[in-house]
């Protein structure tokens, strides 16, 4: 009976011990998941809590500015519609930063920063006044740190082709423009196309073409010892595995050093470099650039870049992927901040889209907080990549990117879509780049949907932008 008696207890505690560590655990699992995604679930555009309503809302939602103060959302009433959020006229240049909110769902800012413009990021005594002695509470204004003036210039140049322009400061990581076309108005929310509310900035996914050759350059500056003595000679096109990979227009370049490999964005000379390295190391190097990674940024959400390359990969697969082709897929803010590392010296920035957050009574209660995200580069590696990528534009592929005489240094990419479905399809433009170039504050990444060539088409779009960011100040 006595031992039976001891081998429940034994059971008991035992059983205890498990239900505390499973407590424990779950606990923890709870607060990782609210520190990591609480501000997500708030914002969510199903957390009916924090919708406007529009006969006699309990809070009167703040404005949204621009950098330059200039109003683009505001909270009005009339007698037909009650309480709505006004867009300004212009506000449809950055319409999928700046977002919607209406009482069936919100986007953009309107959504990411709901807790700042309803005011619940107020401390108690706040909170306490306005209930106690305003009629109606009052949530906050937030500044954005677009400039509203610049977008309507990037929008006039991408027309109505379907395409991104993510501007942003590299050191920052400010983001000084981010355009999606085709856009739409949202004080019309009735009859909107789904892919007009596509913000392809950030949820766009494309294959990158040969800018991807910005991160096989990184991977053989650090990989390879001898890599200022290599050479190839490039006839037009590399065979790999009885396939070819071509270089555009089966151009032959002849005898290239890496520098003019890349300025002459040589694919058969990055094709043999990245079956030279090996996957893994273009895999590492990649993921370092930021690739395969969850982007939980504090200001805004961006699709995972995927490049998929694993020990079943063959050198065909190795080949396409080092010249951009294959199955990598990117996003154009992605594209921005990994050029963004490259000026900045390797430090790649988290993107920040909160200027800062004005209370009330004017007073400041939020400011931009530069943070670092990722170090993907050594200095001096860097360094080295900007000498070429100057080259790029004064001698290379890039040459269209050259306006107004600002010194300007990137990379060219044209990205074939051609497919069994559309085989006469024209290839994605991009450019990615900043300036100046001894210097930047400025990083660029533009890509035009199905235009042609990124040195033809894409370039001399950045080469603008990036001029006219220069006049404003920038």
């Amino acid at each position: 009976m006595k031992d039976r008696f001891e081998n429940y207890k034994k059971n008991i505690k035992t059983a205890l011990i498990i239900f505390l560590i499973m407590f424990f655990l779950l606990g923890g699992y709870m607060g990782y998941a609210l520190f990591f995604y609480g501000e997500r679930w708030f914002s969510s555009p199903y957390n009916t809590r924090v919708r406007i309503h529009s006969q006699e809302p309990k809070i009167i939602l703040g404005d949204i500015l621009d950098r330059n103060d200039t109003l683009l959302v505001t909270t009005k009433e009339d007698s037909t519609r009650g309480y709505f959020r006004q867009y300004s006229n212009q506000s449809h240049y950055g319409a999928h930063v700046i977002g919607f909110h209406t009482e069936s769902g919100r986007s953009g800012a309107e959504a990411h920063y709901v807790k700042y413009l309803m005011g619940y990021n107020n401390n108690i005594f706040e909170r306490i006044y306005q209930k106690a002695f305003l009629s109606q509470e009052r949530g906050n204004n937030i500044v954005l740190t677009i400039d509203i003036q610049l977008s309507e210039y990037i929008a006039s140049l991408l027309g109505g082709s379907k395409g991104s322009v993510v501007l942003m400061n590299p050191k920052t990581g400010e983001i000084l423009s981010m355009v999606s076309s085709p856009s739409f108005d949202p004080n019309n929310m009735k009859d909107i196309k789904t892919d007009n509310l596509l913000n392809r900035s950030v949820q766009g996914l494309y294959p990158p073409g040969s800018i991807f050759k910005t991160v096989v350059l990184a991977d053989a500056l650090e990989s390879i010892d001898d890599i200022d003595t290599w050479t190839f000679n490039c006839i037009g096109s590399l065979d790999v595995q009885g396939k070819k990979i071509s270089c555009y227009g089966g151009q032959a370049h002849g005898e290239l050093d890496i520098s003019n490999a890349m300025i002459h964005s040589c694919n058969g000379a990055f094709a043999q470099l990245g079956i030279n390295m090996g996957w893994q190391s273009i895999l590492k190097k990649s993921g370092e650039f930021g690739f395969n990674k969850d982007f939980l940024f504090e200001d805004l959400r961006v699709e995972m870049s995927r490049l998929n390359l694993n020990k079943a990969s063959t050198d065909i697969d190795i080949g396409w992927t080092s010249v951009g082709q294959g199955t990598t897929l990117v996003t154009p803010m992605h594209m921005a901040m990994m050029i963004s590392s490259i000026a900045n010296d390797g430090i790649m920035m988290e993107p920040k889209l909160l200027h800062s957050v004005i209370g009330r009574r004017g007073r400041v209660l939020k400011e931009l907080e530069p943070k670092k995200f990722l170090k993907v580069l050594e200095p001096e590696d860097a360094v080295s990549i900007k000498q070429i990528m100057t080259r790029v534009v004064t001698e290379g592929t890039g040459r269209a990117s050259n306006v107004g005489g600002l010194s300007v240094a990137g990379k060219t990419g044209t990205a074939e879509v051609k497919s069994e479905k559309d085989p006469n399809a024209h290839p994605h433009a991009w450019f990615i780049g900043f300036a100046p170039a001894e210097n930047p504050t400025l990083a660029i990444a533009v890509i035009v949907e199905n235009s042609g060539t990124g040195g033809k088409v894409a370039a001399p779009i950045a080469g603008k932008i990036l001029h006219r960011a220069r006049e404003l100040g920038y």
